[in-house]
């Protein structure tokens, strides 16, 4: 039960899993500190529909944190704090912007050095009880296996208590440096734990590829970063891959978080947020669901993303937490849904419901769409 006098410190409120989380944190009565980069990101946020919705009040403030890496970023913004949830971390862009020469500095560093900055803050302060932090799936999956190089043995499903070693750069791209990242913040937050010994605990928390509708995202454009980008790559026709086949939405990762502030959920532990998924079912999905946007070409259905299977283990998670993961089915619409709202904004078209409850038909006027 939220107490009155819970305060809870969040990262990462500015992007997709944040906004989620922040979100969910307001629903379920959590007075809330959100540490952002600037006054004009703190704006963004208190702006948002979904927040206005809300209508928070005094329940939602900010503290300015312009530097995670800095000495002391975050000893005054965990003041008062009884909780943390730490989602900021450098995220991969999908491309190579970072120069190769560059990944140490742009993504081991900051997401070891945030985090630990975090910890010793909360240390100082006092009065934290537990501390929540965003990892992901791939801190626990050499990436040989996550690539396809080297296939797992099926027996040996992917589990919350396997740990990889950290291999040190230079990178062959931002994915692989992103993916060491979240195995340095993982080994180092645990190393600092057993160390200190600090009067709170830490849950981590494991994340596949975050699927769900971004309402950080304005445009249709906005809305192809992040990991939603390669559903939609795919139904908007490119062929990549390998990725793989790990995924979960966002709506669970959110609820994960939040759940995870409970003291009867066992700390000091790590839970996989993912179930096995196939990328190109997103194509029958789309032809069920959206099918006026394939008949349209909104959509097409000659993409393809190569999965790479891995077997995940993620009972302990669904028996802690008493939820089932949403299918791959519902990520998928929940992406596409939002995709095609904004891709149409401009244009006046609404989507709206076929007869048939299961479908969703998007009503074009063709000739106000250049696709």
């Amino acid at each position: 039960m939220v107490s009155p006098k819970d305060l809870v410190l969040i990262t990462g409120a500015t992007g997709h899993v944040g906004s989620w989380t922040l979100v969910q944190l307001l629903r379920e009565g959590y007075r809330v500190r959100a540490a952002v980069r600037s006054q004009a990101k703190a704006a963004a946020v208190r702006a948002r529909p979904q927040i206005q919705a809300l209508n928070p009040g005094r329940r939602l403030s900010f503290v300015i944190v312009p530097d995670i890496t800095a000495p002391g970023a975050y000893d005054n913004a965990v003041e008062g704090a009884t909780h943390i949830i730490h989602i900021a971390s450098p995220l991969a862009s999908g491309g190579n912007g970072v120069p190769l020469n560059q990944h140490d500095a742009h993504f081991i560093q900051p997401a070891v050095r945030g985090t630990i900055s975090l910890l010793e803050a909360a240390n100082l302060g006092g009065t934290v009880r537990r501390v929540v932090i965003t990892s992901s799936f791939i801190a626990l999956v050499p990436m040989d296996e996550l690539t396809g190089t080297r296939k797992r043995d099926p027996s040996r499903p992917v589990s919350p208590n396997d740990r990889i070693p950290f291999a040190p750069g230079p990178y062959e791209s931002e994915f692989a440096a992103y993916a060491a990242s979240k195995v340095a913040a993982l080994h180092h937050a645990e190393a600092w734990m057993e160390r200190e010994r600090p009067p709170f605990d830490v849950v981590h928390l494991h994340p596949g590829f975050v699927l769900g509708r971004n309402d950080t995202a304005t445009t249709a454009g906005q809305a192809m970063q992040g990991t939603n980008s390669v559903v939609l790559a795919l139904l908007l026709g490119k062929r990549f891959g390998p990725y793989a086949g790990a995924t979960v939405h966002a709506s669970d990762v959110a609820r994960a978080h939040v759940s995870a502030l409970d003291p009867t959920v066992l700390g000091n532990q790590s839970y996989i947020l993912s179930q096995s998924a196939r990328w190109n079912d997103a194509i029958a999905i789309a032809k069920r669901e959206f099918p006026e946007a394939i008949k349209t070409k909104l959509l097409v259905t000659g993409g393809s993303v190569k999965t790479t299977p891995l077997p995940i283990d993620a009972s302990l998670t669904e028996e802690t937490f008493g939820f089932k993961f949403a299918s791959y089915e519902d990520q998928v619409i929940n992406v596409v849904e939002h995709f095609l709202e904004l891709r149409l904004r401009k244009t006046g078209v609404q989507m709206v419901s076929s007869s048939a409850p299961t479908k969703r038909r998007v009503v074009v006027n063709v000739s106000a769409i250049a696709c």
